[in-house]
């Protein structure tokens, strides 16, 4: 028969037991509520440092020339530091293959993203390596003849036309001397040399309206600012001093515009271009309305005009002007000039995750 006594014994153990079991359950509970945050916080981190990784690789091929690296094609290797809100990324290019008989470079960019805030009190910052295999593509220009007009072209006077479309580098084959719409053409008065080149005057297409669909420059785009970006614009920007022979610029000119001097690179005008006196463009012209040129004056490189109608407008026969002109064919200010449309692009299927580091 038990006693009171021994049923008082056994109590103290019995809370005792039950306080340590629930002890254990709650450490236990606890650990398992540290281990998941500490593992979510982790993969939270992780995430992250991809993120960034990904995100400096991405801005890195899209804006090289906005972190001062504007060699063309790039250097054999180049580095630079991406910072962002709380994490950075340094992206390294490693030239892998050059071809400059068919004018490609092969590299490898790299991007490893450090957070520099922790998950967890005591824990590394998270850090995430991405890849990617690019190629150096030059800007190209597919040039119909040394002056294409989408209105077409009239010569007054008895002076040279001098456009010629045989390739001042002597590097590629002769283009046409004109290019213009069957109707209204290319006219002249007067017995001066007509245009020379292969053919010397090319009929693209019967009107205006079909020839725009020839001539494959993305004017849309390029007038919008959304398909070049450039390096100055008219207003508010003012013309440069072209002291330095290795500065190519992209120009652009809203409105209409007298080109002031002699200059190279790439000049886009959407209006109207007037050239006076004797200056010379090296480059390309990309001109939306028609140019009077008006002098002895001219274009070394490829010359475009009447873009316009490409947005559905209706202009007059272009008038070339008096005087003597040297609108010539030049692949190599072409190249020049379409330097700056050159950019590193990603191959398909060729990007890679965790990128091994040392």
């Amino acid at each position: 028969m038990r006693t009171l006594g021994s049923e008082r014994g056994l109590a103290l153990p019995m809370v005792i037991l039950i306080i340590a079991v629930l002890t254990v359950l709650v450490a236990a509970g606890f650990s398992a509520a540290s281990s998941e945050r500490r593992v979510n916080a982790n993969e939270e981190a992780t995430l992250d440092a991809f993120t960034t990784a990904e995100t400096a690789l991405e801005l890195f091929l899209a804006r090289r020339d906005s972190f001062g690296f504007t060699a063309s094609p790039p250097a054999v290797t180049e580095s630079t530091r991406i910072v962002f809100t709380g994490a950075y990324a340094d992206v390294v290019l490693r030239q892998m293959r050059v071809d400059t008989v068919a004018q490609r470079w092969g590299y490898v960019v790299r991007s490893h993203a450090v957070n520099t805030v922790k998950a967890l009190r005591g824990t590394p910052g998270a850090e995430r390596t991405v890849a990617e295999y690019a190629v150096w593509q030059p800007g190209t220009m597919s040039i119909l003849s040394s002056w294409t007009s989408l209105s077409g072209l009239h010569k007054n006077g008895a002076s040279s036309m001098g456009t010629g479309g045989f390739d001042g580098c002597g590097k590629m084959p002769a283009v046409a001397g004109v290019a213009v719409p069957t109707n209204p053409g290319y006219t002249q008065n007067g017995s001066g040399t007509a245009p020379q080149g292969n053919p010397p005057v090319l009929n693209v297409a019967p009107t205006p309206a079909q020839m725009a669909d020839q001539v494959k420059i993305d004017w849309a785009g390029i007038s919008s600012g959304t398909a070049v970006t450039p390096d100055i614009t008219i207003p508010p920007g003012s013309w440069p001093a072209f002291s330095d022979p290795n500065y190519w610029p992209v120009i652009k000119v809203n409105g209409n515009f007298a080109l002031p001097g002699d200059g190279q690179g790439t000049l886009i005008v959407t209006g109207s271009l007037t050239i006076s006196g004797n200056i010379t463009w090296r480059g390309v012209l990309l001109v939306g309305d028609n140019l009077t040129s008006n002098g002895n004056n001219g274009v070394d490189g490829a010359t475009v005009t009447g873009l316009n109608v490409k947005l559905g407008q209706t202009l007059p026969q272009g008038d070339v002007g008096n005087g003597t002109k040297r609108y010539n064919y030049n692949s190599c200010n072409v190249a020049n000039a379409m330097s700056k449309m050159a950019q590193l692009v990603g191959y398909t299927n060729a990007w890679v995750d965790n990128w091994p580091t040392y």
